[in-house]
Parts: C-alpha cells; structure tokens; sequence
C-alpha cells in the first residue's frame, strides 16, 4: 500500500496549533470606536457595539454564517459612517475571514485575511500580536490552498517577525517554524523539512520539555516526514512516543490526538503490519466519532483508512 491511500495534509492540524495567533480562535469583535463622537452618531455606535458583540457570540458557537451576515453588513456601515479606509475594518475582514475559513471558503478567506493584515500594519503597526496574528492567518489560508511557494514565503516572514518579537524560543516562534516545515513538506522538500524539524526538537525539548505542545507538534511533524521518506522504522518510534503524551494531555480524544493516531495507523500499513495498523485505526475512529461526529473531515479520513485495511493481510 502507498501513502496515498488517504491524502490527509497535516496543514489543518499545525496550522491550529498556535493558539496565541491561530485565526481559528474568533479575534476580538469590539473595535474601538472613534472618540469625540458627534451627537448624531453616537447612538449609531451603539448599535455597532451591539452587532459586534453579537458577532462575537455567533462565532464562540460556531455558527459561522450568522456572524458572516452580521460582520459584513457591519464592515459596510463603517465604511459608510467613517470612510472606506478607516482603523475599524482591519478586525471585522479578520473575522470575516474566520467565519469565510471555516466554512471552507478558502478562496473568499484570503483576500479578507490579507486585507486585515495590511489594514493592521497601517493603524497598528508590523509587529502587534493582532497583525502577526493576521499575517499567519493569511499564510496558513495560503497554505490550505495549496499555494504551497506562497505560503513558504508568507510563513517564513511570520516565524521572521515572531523571532523578532517574541526571540527564538518563544512558544509561538515555535509552532510557527513547524509549520514552515509542514509547507516545506508539501512542497516535497523533505530533507529540508526535517533538519528544521529536527532543530525545532532540540530546541523546544531544552527550553520547553518533552512534553509540551510545540515539543509535541514539531515531533509530530518530525514522524510524518521520516515517513515520506521511507524511514519508517524511525517514524513509527516518534509516533509512538508522540502519541505517548498526547493520549494523557490534551487526550485520546483531541482533534491533535486522533489526526497523528491516522498518520501512526498509516505508519503501520506501510511497514505492514497490518492487524495493529487496524487495531489504531479503529480506535481512533471510534473515538473520532464519539467526538468530532461522523461529517467531520478527520473521522472520514480514518473512516477511509480502515475500510481499505478491510482485505488486508492478517
């Protein structure tokens, strides 16, 4: 059997992993409004407030298409009351550009992800939290895409910055250089992909531990690029050791957990051993199920992998 029994991209997963700047978590929805506001506008701004706060609670229960509605009636309103350039809209095309994404609108997402960013840069600066968190938003869109050169260049200009800001060894500096390698890795530039990875090990296991989430993430990736390169025993011994941690913290039954437990059965189909690449493949979709449910692209991928492990040899 060949790797391309299910094409799964670790992008999803990695790209989510960076808690502190993931455009997964909704960004703030309460702009600050322009002080000193004329009488006649600021019973206007207070209902801007109440849209704001609505999109926040639409996009906190994942009802993405409400906030949507909402967000985009909002984004014209203030490009009506405060001019089509003005310091509010960069937030709300960054939320646009959440509730676009995850809805897997990809194509819609960017240009609002890259709007933000470049409205952040303006109004706020390169390098604020919001703007890097805007700026990632648009590579890992990029990189879900498939636009793999332009998502190198984007990301390599994040984890630039990120070291800039936050310094080398920053948690976020991090997660963000694995996710490089991830592109790196799609962009079959393997050997490539696993000397950052392995640097990115060393470095987390020194100043953050062997169990922490960038450790484990970066180990992760590491497993899946041993992998495509054919060094499988090696892959299965860090997927072992990965999912070792991860079944305990954050749990057998996290998205992170269940998506490497896929890359570790599939592991095991390529070595051929095919009853315990069965074996944690039913156990994660079972648990996949229990979780995510059964339309959720992580429970079909695992779905997919035990029904062609079916016929396989004993």
């Amino acid at each position: 059997m060949k790797s391309t029994i299910v094409a799964f991209h670790l992008a999803v997963l990695l790209s989510g992993s960076a808690v502190l700047f993931s455009a997964e978590t909704p960004p703030p929805a309460d702009a600050k409004l322009p002080e000193n506001l004329p009488p006649e506008l600021k019973e206007q701004a207070l209902q801007f407030k109440k849209q704001q706060a609505s999109v926040r609670e639409f996009m906190q229960a994942g009802k993405y298409a409400e906030a949507e509605k909402v967000l985009r009636a909002l984004i014209e309103s203030f490009k009506g009351y405060f001019g089509p350039g003005n310091a509010l809209l960069p937030e709300c095309q960054g939320a646009l550009g959440t509730c676009l994404r995850a809805q897997g609108r990809l194509a819609e997402a960017e240009p609002e992800f890259r709007a933000s960013w470049e409205g952040h840069v303006k109004y706020s600066g390169a390098e604020k939290p919001e703007t890097l968190r805007m700026h990632n938003a648009l590579a890992e869109t990029l990189h879900q895409e498939g636009k793999y050169a332009e998502a190198e260049k984007e990301t390599r200009a994040v984890v630039q910055s990120m070291t800039k800001v936050y310094g080398a060894e920053h948690p976020a500096t991090l997660l963000n250089r694995t996710n490089l390698a991830v592109v790196l890795g799609d962009e079959k530039k393997h050997a490539e992909a696993e000397k950052e990875l392995q640097e990115i090990v060393k470095i987390s296991v020194r100043v953050l531990g062997i169990d922490k989430q960038p450790t484990l993430m970066a180990r992760g990736a590491l497993a899946v690029t041993l992998r495509e390169l054919g060094r499988l025993a090696e892959a299965e011994k860090e997927f072992r050791a990965v999912l070792l941690f991860m079944d305990l913290n954050p749990g057998e039954d996290h998205v992170d957990t269940l998506t490497f437990r896929y890359h570790f059965a599939l592991c095991l189909t390529l070595e051929k051993k095919y009853a315990e690449a069965k074996k944690e493949a039913e156990a994660g979709l079972a648990t996949a199920k229990n979780k995510l449910g059964t339309d959720h692209p992580n429970t079909k991928e695992l779905q997919q992998l035990v029904t062609s492990l079916q016929n396989a040899p004993k």
